[in-house]
């Protein structure tokens, strides 16, 4: 019986999930801002400019030239996503007599929807995301920086029981940058900087598949792993109005990674059970961020920042198979912008405290393109922390972020199987509740 079904034939697992794979943390779609824990006590506004720990070595190389001397900085934030679902309404839609269209050609279907089988739950998880810096000098005019972090991470996981499992049950997106760069001092006030990224992607995304010939009682099971490296560049300049007064710019490039991967098929049809090869082309986008300082005296400071990312050129993704087959997902992101406003104050030589807020719009334009594998939504979030300077050379930092995403809706058709499309669909209905806890501890050393 499985050798009367036409080539192709499987629900393709979405490595559009490649982007769309990781849960939500502080900042637009997939990218995250966690490369800092002191930032992250001050929701991550003015980036680097405030000069309180080594993450301009990521974020603004420019901003480098703030400091002086050999530091070396390591931290981890964990960060604990709660992403509930709500079912409103999901339904699948095939022939009533659904086992004569499959073994009658020229049987004409007798269509019915059906409310769709499973249980709400919760996609969040809990993921570490680390960063390490190294910053030293090289003459009175440049220093050298050298970052790494994950820039984009985070995931989401559901039962495969879930409502949604035809269309996503894990999605999980690691990334590593690698990050050297150079700042120059052009003059008193100005300064200007530069780096190169190395960062590797690797994906692991699976999903239930709908078999025909069991009748939603015997799924499939579909997993798809796929890594990558790329390359891309960050250029930042640093103007210094005066002692307590400074301004930033800075720019990182999108990276374009050619992901290679196998895509295994179980507990499926035997003829379709197995591995083949998976590729796909995807680019992470580039984004701009101004940034500013001002402090007020010698215990108070303000600043503030805004960040435009290019989300626009997420446009579409083409995933090519091993068997021939291929995958086209639209999804058609728009840019986004955040912004972000935060204080600190310096209570004495051993204490400084802080806190922030910061406002991410969400690339993602509506319900249609909203999935489970990314349920992202606009987010408020307000972060507090402080540093601990035990002695001159060490500094301890401890930061927390409570971020409340809007309420979000999702509506996604998906065709149970390819051909004939239109056959056999699942049309997922789903609300999204989501908030999420990030705690932080960091360590730097003065040399």
């Amino acid at each position: 019986m499985p050798e009367q079904l036409p080539r192709g034939y499987l629900p393709i697992l979405g490595l559009a999930g490649l982007l769309a794979a990781t849960g939500q943390a502080h900042a637009s779609g997939l990218q995250i801002t966690e490369q800092s824990v002191t930032g992250l006590g001050r929701a991550f506004a003015g980036g680097s400019l405030p000069n309180d720990d080594l993450s301009a070595a990521y974020f603004n190389p420019a901003d480098m030239m703030l400091g002086e001397g050999t530091h070396a900085q390591a931290g981890m934030t964990l960060v604990g996503i709660s992403m509930e679902t709500d079912n409103t309404g999901s339904s699948v839609r095939l022939p009533g007599n659904l086992g004569t269209v499959l073994t009658q050609p020229g049987t004409v279907p007798v269509f019915v929807t059906l409310p769709s089988a499973g249980r709400d739950d919760d996609g969040g998880t809990d993921k570490l995301v680390p960063n390490g810096y190294y910053v030293t000098d090289i003459n009175d005019r440049m220093r050298f920086g050298l970052s790494f972090n994950a820039p984009f991470a985070v995931s989401t996981s559901y039962g495969r029981n879930w409502v949604g499992r035809y269309h996503a049950v894990d999605s999980d997106l690691l990334t590593i940058d690698i990050n050297p760069s150079i700042a120059y001092r052009v003059n008193d006030q100005f300064s200007v900087g530069a780096g190169v990224s190395a960062q590797y992607v690797k994906a692991t995304l699976t999903q239930a598949l709908f078999n025909p010939f069991s009748a939603f009682t015997k799924d499939g099971y579909a997993e798809v792993e796929a890594d990558g490296w790329g390359f891309g560049f960050n250029l930042g300049a640093l103007y210094e109005l005066d002692a307590n007064t400074r301004f930033s710019v800075s720019y990182r490039s999108r990276i374009k990674h050619s992901a290679e991967g196998d895509r295994t098929i179980s507990d499926y049809i035997p003829s379709r059970n197995g591995t083949v090869s998976a590729k796909a082309d995807v680019t992470l986008p580039d984004w701009l961020g101004v940034a500013a300082y001002h402090r007020i005296n010698p215990q108070w400071a303000v600043m503030g920042g805004v960040r435009w990312t290019n989300w626009s050129l997420f446009d579409k993704l083409q995933i090519d198979f091993g068997d021939g087959s291929q995958s086209l997902t639209p999804e058609h992101w728009e840019d986004s912008w955040s912004f972000g406003v935060a204080v600190s104050y310096d209570y004495s030589p051993d204490w400084t405290f802080r806190a922030g807020y910061v406002f991410d719009q969400t690339p993602v334009p509506s319900t249609e393109f909203r999935t489970p594998r990314i349920p992202d939504n606009d987010r408020n979030a307000v972060g507090l922390g402080f540093t601990y300077r035990p002695n001159p050379q060490l500094a301890v930092d401890f930061g927390y972020m409570y971020i409340k995403f809007a309420d979000g809706s999702s509506e996604n058709t998906i065709n149970l199987i390819p051909a004939p499309a239109g056959l056999i669909t699942d049309t997922l209905r789903i609300d999204y509740q989501g908030t999420g806890h990030l705690v932080g501890l960091q360590a730097s050393y003065r040399f």
